[in-house]
């Protein structure tokens, strides 16, 4: 018996590390050469598995984008940073941890927001995707407002806080920066900055 549980641990360790694996070729090759452009030959390929082995441990590309949003919205990071920011009573470090902390889930996720945004009016699995992370950023971000709006901190309702949160700290803000070529670290602090003259009473 013991040695049955012990196999079965092993397959499912390594099933896990394949789907790593699948995904991160993924995620390299439409990042690299366009979602459309990437093929399922081509992921198990990178990933050294076969293509069926691709289709079995994750999916067809819409269902290997679909992961990546998922996997992208659950980044260990933004659990930390959530954390922090739900545990802290002062409204301006509130704000500086939701920039460091937006600020770094996206520069460690860059690659592939930027798939999401380029291929999201072409294909429906990708718009999909986008759709997703989207809606799990923003949730986020309306727990920082409901944590604002606790501590009597802002001026606004908590639906508001959240646009407001969204309009500093949401995906365009980011994207802009990196094309302007900013520090992220400064950038972290200036949108902090901004988003207190706007949100703090």
């Amino acid at each position: 018996m013991a040695k049955r549980v012990y196999r079965s641990v092993v397959r499912a360790a390594s099933a896990r590390e394949t789907r790593a694996e699948v995904l991160r070729a993924a995620e390299e090759l439409f990042a690299g050469q366009g979602y459309t452009r990437t093929t399922v030959a081509q992921i198990a390929e990178r990933a050294g598995v076969a293509v069926n082995t691709v289709y079995t441990s994750v999916g067809g590309k819409p269902a290997l984008i679909g992961a990546l949003a998922r996997e992208s919205t659950d980044d260990e990071g933004i659990t930390e940073s959530m954390a922090a920011v739900l545990a802290e009573t002062d409204p301006r470090r509130i704000l500086r941890l939701t920039a460091e902390g937006t600020g770094e889930v996206t520069r460690r996720r860059s690659a592939f927001l930027h798939v999401m945004v380029d291929n999201a009016a072409s294909d429906p699995a990708v718009a999909a995707a986008a759709e997703y992370a989207v809606g799990r950023y923003r949730q986020r971000l309306a727990a920082v407002s409901g944590r604002l709006v606790t501590l009597g901190a802002v001026r606004s309702d908590a639906a508001r806080t959240e646009q407001i949160l969204w309009f500093y700290f949401g995906t365009a803000s980011w994207s802009t920066a990196r094309e302007l070529g900013w520090d992220w670290d400064e950038t972290a602090a200036w949108l902090a900055e901004q988003a207190a003259s706007a949100l703090l009473g």
